[in-house]
């Protein structure tokens, strides 16, 4: 079952419920999305961009035996407001009120709820770990480095790619240095987004930036977060995911102080997809819409499945259940 959900009365969040068909009490999961403009389904308006990403992660977990809420942030879907103006703190602010709402939900286990963030998410997840008593976190492509340092890195390995082309092109690349002109342009904008305490400024006079969101983003330590998190944690990544760097989830045992795990899927990109062609950051948009006819992982939804069934779904926990119905 799937149902429209309204959350809070000021500003309100409107979400999607989905439930198993039978009646009776059930863990949670709360999904939070990436980046940018999307909806509860992981779409950007007027199909813009159409991944139902999160759509097909809640239908896939109540298959399981789960309850999940996903919800449209600000200014996407059903949602008021403007996205770019919505800080990290507002992120996490949304996530904190969904929770509250599953606490509240005649068929959802008090104690077993669960965050699970994709990209961005993972640090809002992250952040509510770390103060709020949840029964786990996942981090779906994300994980460990804070946004500022995530974008860096994609930065980096974007000169990499332009420096590797063949050719003449390359050697224009290199020679031009556009790794060091690169990175100048971006130091001095974030010296402007940490002067200004605008929620959002202009760059080049007409491109619209959200200063708030970097300048919070910019001061939140995930890894001291994650030394404070005391839940079970999983984090998944694929090997074909240029946007993370799957090395720093090798720190996620040295960090968490609950037991932990962390899964690089082979063939995997962001979005959780298959993905067969080489890794990259210049040929995303390229690849983008074929990868989007394919199916989510199976390797990554087995991980997901395996983690959530053996923390969550025990043989105590489904005799409750049938007790109930």
């Amino acid at each position: 079952m799937e149902r429209e959900m309204k959350i809070n009365i000021e500003n309100p969040i409107y979400g999607s419920l989905t439930m198993p068909n039978e009646g009776g009490v059930y863990p949670a999961i709360l999904i939070i999305s990436g980046s940018g403009p999307l909806d509860r389904d992981g779409n950007v308006k007027k199909g813009k961009i159409t991944t139902n990403l999160y759509k097909e992660l809640a239908h896939f977990m109540t298959d399981l035996g789960f309850v999940t809420l996903r919800y449209d942030k600000r200014g996407t879907g059903k949602r008021e407001g403007d996205w770019l103006a919505a800080g990290f703190s507002d992120l996490v602010e949304d996530a904190k009120k969904s929770i509250e709402f599953l606490q509240s939900h005649p068929n959802v286990d008090k104690e077993k709820i669960i965050v699970c963030g994709h990209s961005e998410g993972t640090i809002i997840a992250t952040k509510l770990a770390e103060s709020i008593n949840l029964a786990g976190i996942m981090l779906l492509s994300g994980g460990v480095d804070n946004l500022i340092e995530a974008v860096e890195k994609q930065r980096q390995f974007s000169y990499k790619e332009l420096f590797a082309t063949p050719g003449i092109m390359g050697w224009l690349y290199r020679k031009l240095k556009v790794d060091v002109k690169g990175e100048k342009q971006v130091n001095s904008f974030m010296e402007k987004v940490m002067k200004s305490d605008k929620d959002v400024i202009k760059v080049q006079l007409f491109f619209k930036q959200p200063a708030k969101w970097y300048r919070e983003h910019n001061s939140f330590n995930t890894r001291e977060a994650l030394k404070r998190v005391t839940c079970p944690v999983i984090a998944i990544q694929g090997d074909k995911d240029a946007l993370v760097d799957n090395e720093v989830l090798k720190e996620l045992p040295n960090l968490v102080q609950g037991k932990s795990e962390f899964h690089i899927i082979p063939n995997m990109e962001h979005g959780l997809r298959v993905q067969s062609e080489p890794k990259t950051v210049l040929k995303m948009r390229k690849f983008f819409k074929e990868i989007l006819k394919r199916p989510l992982h199976e390797e990554g939804l087995m991980e997901i499945s395996t983690w959530l069934v053996a923390n969550y779904k025990n043989e105590e926990s489904m005799n409750e259940e049938k007790a109930v119905l």
